[in-house]
């Protein structure tokens, strides 16, 4: 998916994923459309094929005497070996630890116009549901339950075979069997010491351990204002990805210099990919439908994504109040549905109690990627880190998470760096969020970004008692009231807020801690609704800032001159431009920054500069060692916020400068 930031305000099917086979499916329009089979030519070297439909584990792996499984060649492959997969659903879940060379890798690939998907599920889901269920009799409207029976698997977790948009994995039947939509309580009196009624929150599976027989209902959604799940019912009418809650399709276990390239990864449990304790690991142009995790990463270094597309599995008609953590000890509540995608990314480390020396994911670059459809987006807990020209959309809570999964500062005692760039965040709650229980001693730069924070995030399910939605429009930064906010240097990004911000900077210059600086220079904070008052830093604060612009329509040249009035005349900021004197927003201001189309609630939205613009050439110096790859494009004195004028758009996501497809988010 090709994202050009000159941007329109409706998500469409067109660019809202990436799926095999028809949009027009029988469950729901796919939020995600899986692009064209790759072309990418063979190298040369050894190979291995694999093909699932005409190959046999006793030939050689040759073009004409193919392999049929992939783990049979993975385990024959030595350094310098491709595998290469012909078209078509391995049913799979593969083991990879062997060890390539930096010049002699190991490939794992689709062969060349050709999809190769790794499918962790059952295949008589997705292959053959007419016989894979059968309806419950004297039970709730639509319920069908398993022909088989599959003991000891903890839990399952599915997706809509031809949409790959996520089946609720409920913990109770009577959730599973409700017809109830809405919040409700028996005895609204006794809200805070009894549970809710049962409540369907759309299709999904719940999982009989006593039996070990998989229940599936389909039924429609209605509630109002959602895009509702209006499709097929039966599910012996169409395909379902359905998998056991450990379900890892891909496990690089160990392994060093390894390439994977033009797949598709499906059918995942609660990880769909681990990398543990791997070297040099590239992934390229991989679509991984993820679980209640994508990828989870622990102490791997040298990582790269790039092209790739981390789908979640939070459906259109699910709340952010469905799949949180109800059941606190104490609490007379219990869990709804809890296994959709919690996180695309996350990081794990190692532990003092572990015999291995290896203790961070270290030198990851992950670019134009794609990260959706989940309740956080990725974890950024790495040293040596690159992130940008990624897509975050659509994620419930977080957009990227930045604390720290480890105490890394015992490792770097002189902290770690994170760049966050060129990035397109939108429909998040929080899109930089810090939380945890570790401190940190990380300096995060974060630059050249587009925060559109305007689109809704449904927040909260209505009740019997208020009918209309509980939505909300994100905010740029927060935390879970833990104590890692990190040093930031926070430069030429564009914010746009719909919701009512507490202060003009939307947090830039707050949470800030003796000994980690704050930066904040020439952004652009544009708040959709009325423009909020000016927090400056207290005294004992870090922080510098200046060249910022802020706006709001309707602002009034009254309200405008005022905003930093109080500010300028008070004792703090004598103080602090004498121990600051480049840093005290000085030459901020309130002004229209005049973006190329005027209206910021239109349905298209471009993101640059017009040439009457107030942000052109009115920004601050910045130091020559802060990064910028737009530096040489930005003539005379720098432009506020993330595009100067004149340049081209900003392109984000799996297919940028591959096409000429345009987001309309």
């Amino acid at each position: 998916m090709r994202i050009v930031v000159v941007l329109s305000c409706v998500l469409v099917a067109s660019v809202a994923g990436f799926v095999l086979g028809d949009e027009t499916g029988k469950s729901h329009r796919p939020l995600r459309v899986v692009p064209a089979a790759s072309k990418r030519p063979l190298p040369g070297g050894a190979q291995l094929v694999v093909d699932t439909a005409k190959g046999n584990d006793a030939n050689e792996g040759t073009q004409a005497e193919p392999l049929r499984n992939v783990q049979v060649a993975i385990n024959k492959a030595t350094p310098g070996t491709t595998i290469v997969l012909r078209g078509g659903v391995y049913f799979e879940r593969l083991t990879l630890a062997s060890r390539g060379s930096a010049e002699k890798p190991i490939t794992l690939r689709s062969w060349p116009g050709e999809s190769a998907v790794i499918d962790g599920g059952w295949s008589e889901f997705s292959q053959s549901p007419t016989s894979a269920w059968q309806p419950v009799t004297n039970s709730a409207s639509g319920e069908f339950r398993s022909t088989k029976s599959y003991p000891n698997v903890r839990d399952v977790i599915g997706a809509f075979g031809d949409s790959m948009i996520g089946l609720n994995s409920y913990f109770h039947r009577s959730d599973l069997q409700a017809t109830n939509e809405l919040i409700d309580y028996a005895d609204w009196e006794q809200s805070k010491t009894t549970d809710i009624k049962p409540l369907w929150c759309g299709p999904g599976l719940w999982y009989d351990a006593a039996t070990g027989h998989i229940h599936c209902r389909l039924s429609h959604t209605q509630v109002k204002g959602l895009d509702n799940y209006v499709g097929e019912t039966d599910p012996r009418k169409l395909p379902l990805i359905v998998a056991p809650f450990r379900s890892v399709p891909l496990m690089i276990d160990g392994a060093a210099h390894v390439r994977v390239q033009d797949l598709t990864i499906r059918g995942a449990g609660y990880d769909a990919v681990i990398l543990d304790r791997a070297e040099h690991i590239e992934f390229d142009n991989v679509t991984v439908w993820c679980g209640s995790y994508g990828i989870r990463a622990r102490a791997t270094g040298h990582l790269k994504l790039h092209r790739c597309g981390l789908y979640g599995s939070c459906p259109p008609w699910l709340f952010r109040t469905d799949t949180s953590k109800r059941a606190y000890p104490g609490r007379p509540n219990r869990d709804i549905t809890r296994l959709n995608t919690h996180a695309t990314l996350v990081v794990d480390n190692g532990r003092e109690f572990e015999v291995f020396a290896h203790p961070c994911n270290d030198n990851w670059e992950i670019s134009f990627c794609d990260f959706t459809d989940s309740h956080d987006g990725p974890y950024l807990g790495g040293v040596s880190m690159k992130f940008h020209h990624n897509l975050i959309d659509g994620t419930q809570d977080d957009g990227v998470y930045l604390s720290p999964m480890y105490p890394r500062h015992l490792f770097m005692r002189d902290g770690a760096e994170i760049h966050i760039y060129q990035n397109l965040f939108r429909g998040c709650l929080t899109a930089l969020a810090f939380g945890g229980s570790e401190d940190t001693r990380d300096r995060v730069f974060i630059y050249r970004n587009m925060f559109d924070l305007r689109p809704e995030v449904l927040t909260g399910r209505p009740s019997v008692r208020d009918r209309e939605l509980r939505v909300s429009h994100g905010k740029l930064m927060g935390d879970h009231g833990s104590p890692p906010w990190s040093a930031m240097t926070i430069y030429h990004n564009t914010v746009l807020a719909k919701e009512q911000a507490r202060d003009a900077s939307m947090a830039a210059l707050g949470a800030v801690r003796s000994g980690l600086p704050r930066r904040t220079f020439n952004n652009l904070f544009v708040h959709l609704e009325r423009l909020p008052g000016f927090v400056p830093p207290t005294l004992d604060q870090p922080v510098e800032a200046d060249g910022n612009l802020y706006w709001a329509p309707g602002t009034t040249e009254a309200a405008a001159s005022a905003l930093f009035q109080r500010y300028r005349q008070s004792k703090d900021y004598t103080a602090q431009k004498e121990k600051s004197p480049n840093g005290v927003s000085d030459r901020s201001l309130v002004a229209d920054p005049r973006f190329t189309m005027s209206d910021l609630n239109a349905a298209a939205f471009d993101f640059r500069l017009s040439r009457e613009s107030p942000a052109v050439n009115s920004g601050v110096s910045l130091p020559a060692d802060w990064p910028d790859p737009l530096r040489e494009l930005d003539q005379d004195a720098p432009d506020r916020g993330a595009i100067p004028f004149d340049a081209a758009p900003l392109e984000v996501g799996r297919q940028a400068r591959q096409t000429h497809a345009r987001l309309n988010p």
